[in-house]
């Protein structure tokens, strides 16, 4: 039961064509995102909570720390999303892959950044346990889509912990 279930030392992401279609298109969205570049000012905005502030009290710090980070952040997400993909299957014959532990992670980790940009999006609070979103979103297909996550995330995270 379940959308990811374990086979042996292995995960499949057990969902739907509609499901891996959308979860294909999300992952392809994030990732034109990230590689839109710093000269698109909307694309950065949403962009805010995948790229922590670390230091927040020195801003020519801050701006280091970013410069030199940055470009690995993008990386390991750039690389997150092409796991996601290879474990949905391309939609036209290329079967969905099995995941190793570390590779379920990478899914994990790809799942999450679109759930904080929606999050973003639909101004959901940082507070734990806040589930609270901005009013007039409550009804909308990003809020359905945000709660789709939350709980495929959570069941990745059940299937890690056996």
């Amino acid at each position: 039961g379940g959308p990811v279930r374990r086979r042996g030392d292995r995960y499949v992401l057990a969902v739907g064509d509609d499901e891996a279609a959308l979860l294909r298109r999300l992952a392809n969205e994030l990732r034109l995102l990230l590689t839109a570049g710093a000269d698109q000012p909307a694309a950065e905005a949403l962009l805010t909570r995948l790229f922590p502030v670390a230091h927040a009290d020195d801003p020519e710090l801050e701006a280091e720390y970013q410069r030199l980070m940055r470009e690995e952040l993008v990386a390991s997400k750039l690389s997150a999303l092409a796991v996601i993909e290879r474990a949905v299957g391309d939609g036209e014959g290329v079967e969905p892959a099995r995941l190793d532990e570390v590779e379920l992670n990478s899914v994990m980790q790809a799942i999450n950044s679109v759930r904080l940009i929606l999050g973003t999006m639909l101004q959901v609070s940082d507070e734990p346990d806040a589930d609270e979103v901005a009013p007039g979103w409550e009804s909308s297909p990003e809020y359905a889509l945000y709660g789709y996550l939350s709980w495929l995330l959570e069941h990745c995270v059940r299937a890690l912990s056996g």
